[in-house]
């Protein structure tokens, strides 16, 4: 009796293939889900980096008398639009046994992130000059 040749799939190569592939897809769109994140969380991040240090450049420019007593705009607030979603604190704390030198923190916090500087910051008062000592 002659051989019957079948071609083509059966039931269960199919089931198998299309488990593989599924599996791979849903691989991929996670993948690609992870990335997309990723990219939100980067973003975001530079932002709120950028506004940090815009904050202490702010708080550079304070003469030193005013540096334990900062300016309410320089203390607290929120940013002009577009970043009016954001807002910070500033606090400066004096280096025990280092005149002049003090402590910056400046926190930004927003709806999906949060970033913190801190720095020292020496800034000594200025000495008198001659002419005003007259």
């Amino acid at each position: 009796m002659p051989r019957r040749v079948e071609h083509g799939f059966t039931l269960i190569e199919a089931v198998v293939a299309l488990t593989i592939v599924g599996i791979a897809g849903v691989g991929a769109l996670e993948a690609l889900g992870a990335e997309v994140r990723g990219a939100e969380r980067a973003r975001e991040a530079y932002i709120v980096a950028g506004l940090g240090q815009d904050r202490l450049a702010a708080v550079t420019v304070v003469s030193p008398s005013d540096m334990l007593h900062l300016p309410d705009s320089v203390a607290r607030g929120t940013f002009p639009p577009p970043f009016d979603g954001y807002r910070w604190t500033t606090s400066v704390e004096p280096l025990f046994g280092a005149p002049d030198l003090y402590a910056v923190r400046i926190a930004i916090s927003g709806a999906r992130a949060e970033y913190a500087i801190e720095t020292r910051l020496y800034r000594p008062v200025p000495a008198p000059s001659p002419l005003e000592s007259r």
